[in-house]
C-alpha cells in the first residue's frame, strides 16, 4: 500500500463510522417521525446548518462570490440533494426492520456496484478502471458477505 493514499484511507475510515452513526440516528428518528418526514428533516437541517458554515467561512476568507456556480452544476446539486432525501428516507425506513448491520452492509453492497460501473465506464471524470475477475469476484464476496449478515428466520 502506498503511504500517499493512507490519508484517504483514515478519512474514507471515518467516514464509514460516522455514516454508521448517522444511520443508527436516523433509523431511531424514522420510527418516531416516519422515513420520509425524517429524511426531508435531515437533510434540510444539516444542508442549513452547513450553508451557514459555509457561508461564514466564505465571508471570512473574502470569496462570497457564487458566480462561478452556472446552471448545470446547480442541477447536479439539486439532484445529489433530491438523491440524499431518498437515501436518509430509505435508511429510515429499512434498518429498523432488517437491522443496522443487514441494512448497512445491503446500502455499501449496492454502493459498491454503482461505483465499479462508474470506474468502469469513467463516468467520474477520471479514467476508466478495466473491470477484471479480481473485482467482479471482489463484488461476489461483498454479495456473499451482505447474505451472511441479514437476518435469517
Amino acid at each position: 500500500m502506498h503511504k500517499s493514499i493512507l490519508p484517504a484511507l483514515i478519512v474514507a475510515l471515518l467516514s464509514g463510522l460516522a455514516i454508521g452513526v448517522q444511520s443508527s440516528l436516523n433509523s431511531a428518528a424514522g420510527k418516531i417521525t416516519g422515513a420520509t418526514l425524517t429524511g426531508l428533516l435531515v437533510n434540510f437541517l444539516g444542508g442549513v446548518a452547513a450553508g451557514i458554515l459555509l457561508v461564514v467561512v466564505y465571508v471570512r476568507q473574502g470569496n462570497a462570490t457564487f458566480s462561478a456556480i452556472q446552471a448545470p452544476t446547480l442541477g447536479i446539486i439539486v439532484v445529489s440533494g433530491l438523491l440524499g432525501i431518498g437515501i436518509i428516507a430509505g435508511i429510515a425506513y429499512a434498518l429498523p426492520k432488517i437491522g443496522i448491520a443487514a441494512g448497512l452492509s445491503t446500502i455499501i453492497a449496492g454502493q459498491m456496484a454503482v461505483a465499479v460501473l462508474v470506474d468502469t465506464l469513467g463516468l467520474a471524470g477520471g479514467q476508466p478502471i478495466s473491470l477484471n475477475w479480481a473485482r467482479i469476484c471482489g463484488l461476489g464476496l461483498l454479495a456473499l458477505g451482505t447474505w451472511a449478515i441479514l437476518p435469517k428466520g
